[in-house]
């Protein structure tokens, strides 16, 4: 599972992203979480099911990879692991751009409503790339 690349402040943040961790894997989902405390916020990506082609893989940036070879499940079982990848994929995608506009719609409202507040993404770290960097503009 692909989490936060730095420690946890909160024990309860902390405890509950690894519930949710555990949840997956026993039911054998994949998916994203993230959590919000008072302080901080966490999240998990767990991609891996068992159902699907995306396999661990420390060696890949956010330590996974899709991993489908015919030869060695055979013909059937690495189509419906690939539909099951494209699938995961897709939909974790369509949920982060709902969560993006809701969000920025109720920032809007709160603006509109007198609420002044400032926030950095990302706490102003870049967000880790799956392929090679991107280039910088000139």
């Amino acid at each position: 599972m692909t989490m936060n690349d730095r420690p946890i402040r909160d024990p309860a943040l902390q405890a509950a992203l690894n519930d949710v961790k555990r949840i997956m894997q026993r039911y054998g989902l994949a998916g994203a979480c993230m959590l919000v405390s008072a302080e901080e916020a966490a999240f998990t990506y767990g991609l891996h099911a068992p159902w699907s082609a995306i396999r661990g893989d420390a060696t890949t940036p956010l330590g996974w990879r899709i991993r489908a070879i015919e030869a060695e499940t055979g013909k059937a079982l690495t189509h419906r692991r690939v539909e099951g990848a494209v699938h995961t994929i897709c939909q974790l995608a369509d949920f982060g751009s709902q969560t993006m506009d809701w969000m920025e719609e109720i920032k809007l409202m709160l603006r509109q409503a007198g609420i002044d507040f400032d926030h950095t993404p990302f706490n102003g770290q870049p967000l880790p790339h799956l392929g090679p960097e991107p280039k910088a503009s000139k």
